[in-house]
């Protein structure tokens, strides 16, 4: 695409395409905020009305999708993938548990140490991803608090995640659009420098007031006290009157009729776990069935079910073969949006769903039938390699047991050299990072490092959606003139504050606007406008480029400002306040200290 016209016309535009551009600019910030839609649809319907109404050419409308922003995103996943797929992630997550120990403190500062370096060399959500299930294992192991914890983990991964440029998504996206605004091209570590100070003084506030600011609500020890199952997980025993003894339960259609799991058969010579819909009940069984006291204490007076016990027996299936174990919902995982029952979950899977905790509070209602979102906690059981094959399965991440070891560790080297050279390539000004993560892909692949199929898996279509459809807003804002009509009005507005009073309010904007939409949206819509208050103001776009980068990619004030923030939510047990209590003096001094130290490397 060649560069776009950046000179400043003397007269605002008031063409009809500038005025739909604005149309749609607003259109999307509004359901962006409405949060009815997914982030993605939204994005595409924007790129979809900016053609239909002529604003860009069909070309550029779908341009996003060739972009190097996009594609490099798409790579970076992949790679991410194979050092997970490899036990290189896990590896690190185990020194961290080890050096732990008991300390709260020991641990904050070890999981800061961890997810600030990688989050700078693989996607920081990913790395998220990857620790915050193996945090939440150590955290029960040694009595913390998992919101002591979390928040922080998201907010350094944020941190880490401006490092460099391939850390975070919107770095990648403003530096692919900073290339189609005509300037020189930002390079992997080019940034490095002013996000180290940066990254530095946010660290030092979390390990010092952010600490103390951060909740502490202690999770109950046990798992039957978390999900509250004491009450839901009820032994029955089959009486001779009783209408179900020698049918098959999918003859009488156990499940289904009364809205209850069975989690184990106890009969004289032995016990039977997950039974399928072949098991013929008998006289004297005792069913271990999960479900509401309404139900339980129906089907016990219509079907001749003797109430026995409680929980008890639950807590003795952690000592056979079949464990006890809780699900992560991951962020990319197809189990979002659908239910336990349209999953099929215990037929696919051969593991049993018990309990569900959102934003750390159980569910009671029939969990089979609830939609399943992000950070959502499965309480499971099933035998160690069901387990571990629902945990390679992708979709979900197991908590604390990190005995789960990958199957490929012995690639576990290979993958950490592929994604050096990744690095290393780009940074020796060798190629570009779109051709070091192009080869590092085929590397893996080639390796077995991952599988074909897997690095599929891997790539997340709504965050490559969501950045291909916004970058044709970018190119109507730019040249239809809104950009410049905006960057006018700004730049006059903060022209008394000198530069570095310009320079606050481009990040303040950014900040604002990330807080309630996508950071994604936020650098498309912002990016051009401070290139443009640059040159209106007579001074070098870097440091403003620079001041969106940081300011879209720590958003620190609300749960939904950030995908880390949004994961954490409910593992952590947050409230929406406590990002603004622990979040907001974090981004006050983000401002001061990016507006003070972005110069220093970059001048005006």
């Amino acid at each position: 695409m060649p560069p776009l016209d950046l000179s400043l016309p003397q007269a605002a535009p008031v063409t009809l395409d500038a005025w739909l551009t604005l149309a749609v600019l607003l259109a999307l910030l509004a359901l962006f905020v409405w949060n009815r839609w997914r982030a993605d649809v939204v994005a595409a319907l924007s790129a979809a009305a900016l053609i239909v109404l002529g604003v860009v050419t069909p070309a550029q409308g779908i341009s996003g999708f060739a972009n190097e922003a996009t594609v490099t995103v798409a790579f970076m996943l992949i790679l991410s993938g194979g050092l997970v797929k490899t036990g290189a992630i896990d590896a690190v997550a185990l020194l961290m548990t080890r050096l732990a120990r008991k300390s709260e403190a020991r641990l904050l500062a070890l999981i800061l140490a961890v997810v600030t370096p990688v989050s700078a060399l693989i996607n920081n959500t990913a790395a998220v991803a990857v620790l915050l299930p193996v945090v939440l294992g150590v955290a029960r192991n040694t009595g913390n608090a998992p919101s002591k914890l979390l928040m922080p983990l998201s907010f350094a991964s944020q941190l880490g995640g401006t490092l460099t440029l391939i850390g975070t998504s919107t770095n990648l996206l403003v530096a692919a659009i900073v290339v189609d605004l005509g300037f020189e091209r930002i390079g992997l570590f080019d940034i490095t420098a002013p996000a180290a100070v940066l990254a530095g003084i946010g660290l030092l506030y979390l390990l010092t007031l952010g600490r103390r600011l951060t909740p502490n609500r202690p999770a109950p020890r046990s798992l039957l006290e978390i999900y509250e199952l004491n009450e839901y997980v009820t032994a029955l025993e089959v009486q001779s009157r009783s209408p179900l003894a020698g049918r098959s339960l999918a003859e009488s259609r156990f499940g289904s009729r009364f809205g209850l799991q069975i989690i184990i058969i106890e009969r004289e010579e032995g016990r039977v776990t997950m039974p399928s819909g072949g098991v013929v009940l008998r006289t004297g069984d005792v069913l271990l069935v999960q479900g509401t006291i309404a139900d339980i204490a129906e089907v016990g007076q219509r079907e001749g079910l003797k109430i026995t016990g409680t929980s008890s027996s639950l807590e003795k299936v952690g000592k056979t073969e079949q464990r006890l174990a809780e699900i992560l919902i991951t962020p990319r995982s197809r189990m979002i949006g659908r239910t336990l029952r349209q999953l099929e979950f215990r037929a696919r899977y051969g593991v049993s769903a018990l309990g569900i905790r959102r934003h750390g509070e159980p569910i009671h209602a029939a969990i089979g039938d609830i939609r399943l979102r992000p950070g959502d906690i499965l309480l499971v059981q099933g035998s160690t390699e069901a387990l571990r094959q629902l945990h390679e399965d992708g979709h979900v991440s197991l908590i604390g047991l990190i005995d789960m070891k990958p199957r490929r560790r012995r690639l576990m080297l290979l993958a950490t050299s592929i994604m050096t050279l990744v690095v290393l390539l780009p940074a020796l000004g060798l190629t570009t990072i779109l051709m070091s993560a192009f080869i590092g892909v085929l590397l893996m692949i080639l390796t077995g490092c991952i599988a074909p199929d897997e690095a599929y898996a891997e790539l997340d279509g709504q965050v490559l959606v969501l950045l291909a459809a916004l970058l044709p807003l970018g190119i109507a804002l730019q040249q239809t003139g809104v950009a410049t009509v905006i960057a006018r009005g700004l730049a006059g507005l903060a022209e008394p504050l000198g530069p570095y009073g310009l320079l606050a309010c481009v990040y303040i904007v950014t900040v604002a606007l990330t807080a309630i939409v996508s950071n994604a949206a936020t650098a498309v819509v912002i990016t051009p406008i401070a290139v443009s208050v640059a040159i209106a103001s007579n001074l070098s776009p870097m440091p403003f480029v620079l001041a969106v980068m940081f300011a879209a990619s720590n958003s620190f004030v609300t749960p939904m400002g950030y995908h880390t923030n949004l994961f954490v939510y409910g593992p952590g047990g947050y409230e929406f306040h406590d990002y603004i209590r622990v979040g907001g003096p974090l981004t006050i001094l983000m401002i001061v200290a990016a507006t003070l130290v972005i110069p220093l490397f970059y001048g005006f």
